[in-house]
């Protein structure tokens, strides 16, 4: 199996975003004047942060691929299942009741929940069932983030079904299926009532387009791997991405090869394991980030010290912390319980 180093860069890039781009939106939820710190080196992902999330499912279905479409025997789905668990699900339990802690402390010494505030029994089962995203909820609870994770394993699951197809299909079946849901997109047919006893997720065919999108990348990248247009022509799309409107199903798929050509260039061991271990913290800095905001809010708070919340070293601290935390948590828990888990229930 091939290693995406350049993926892993990506990744990182894609999370940091992510976290900077709550801190923005925390301002909105708060109700706090916008004055962003570093507005003139991160305003553009203070506005646009979110289309990381994008690229996430785009890389998702370009890992997805590479792990389970060269396999000479296709995997069980309960071998799927308890390696997506494994993954998914430890770090997910932790941040929730570290969450709610914290968020009890809030209601406790202050009188209410902090930015993310639908926090009553039933958003606590959405969340513990990782269904948040699946338009149950009534708004934003305890680790809101998560709600990307729960549809993505969603399609997780529905590409563990085609796998024995796309193996057998190929490039022809994942246009199939990206021009299917394309078609649900721009003809409105997942709002008919009797689809929407089906399909309910707002973002569902969105994201099931873009991670089919990696599917495709992987697959291309397998038969032009050796092409010297190949590189030219994902650098022409990734521009004309920005030219008129911008166009997110073209950005995220260009960006995405352009990061797995960056392996064919020469990049040093170094560099290749300074990638990987940035590439380690993604998942952790996703859920965690929403924890390190509120254990910073509660201190000032606590000590009313709510006039830092604008300062620039506050911001700093605030990515730092989170950094820090994701780099413990992947060496010292995950990775140690992903083993465990594997080791006493895979077939």
């Amino acid at each position: 199996m091939k290693k995406y180093y350049g993926i892993e860069l990506l990744r990182f890039f894609c999370s940091l975003s992510i976290v900077i781009y709550h801190w923005g939106t925390s301002f909105f939820y708060l109700n706090l004047k916008d004055n962003y710190p570093y507005k003139f080196l991160f305003n553009w992902i203070y506005a646009n942060g979110n289309y990381a999330v994008s690229v996430f499912f785009v890389i998702s279905g370009l890992v997805f691929s590479n792990i389970y479409l060269q396999q000479n025997d296709r995997t069980s789905f309960i071998n799927f299942f308890i390696k997506r668990f494994a993954r998914l699900y430890p770090l997910h339990i932790l941040t929730l009741f570290l969450i709610i802690i914290i968020q009890f402390l809030f209601l406790k010494i202050f009188g209410s929940y902090q930015l993310y505030t639908f926090n009553d029994f039933y958003h606590f089962l959405l969340n513990i069932s990782f269904v948040l995203g699946w338009d149950l909820e009534v708004g934003n609870s305890f680790n809101s983030p998560v709600w990307t994770v729960g549809l993505e394993i969603v399609i997780y699951f529905f590409f563990f079904f085609l796998i024995t197809s796309i193996n057998r299909y190929r490039i022809p079946l994942i246009l199939f299926v990206y021009v299917i849901f394309l078609l649900f997109d721009k003809t409105k047919v997942s709002e008919l009532p009797y689809i929407k006893k089906f399909i309910t997720f707002e973002y569902f065919i969105d994201f099931v387009r873009l991670f089919f999108s990696g599917v495709f990348i992987f697959l291309i990248e397998q038969k032009y791997k050796n092409s010297k247009y190949l590189l030219p022509v994902t650098v022409v799309f990734l521009i004309y991405a920005f030219i008129g409107n911008f166009k997110l199903y073209l950005f995220c798929p260009s960006l995405v090869l352009l990061f797995v050509l960056i392996d064919n260039l020469t990049v040093s061991d170094k560099l290749k394991n300074a990638f990987q271990f940035l590439g380690n913290l993604t998942y952790s800095m996703y859920l965690f980030h929403t924890v390190t905001f509120l254990f910073s809010l509660f201190i000032l708070k606590l000590f009313n010290k709510m006039d830092l919340f604008y300062s620039d070293l506050f911001f700093i601290f605030y990515l730092l912390l989170t950094v820090g935390i994701s780099l413990c948590s992947f060496n010292y828990y995950e990775k140690i319980l992903n083993r465990k888990i594997r080791e006493n229930f895979l077939k």
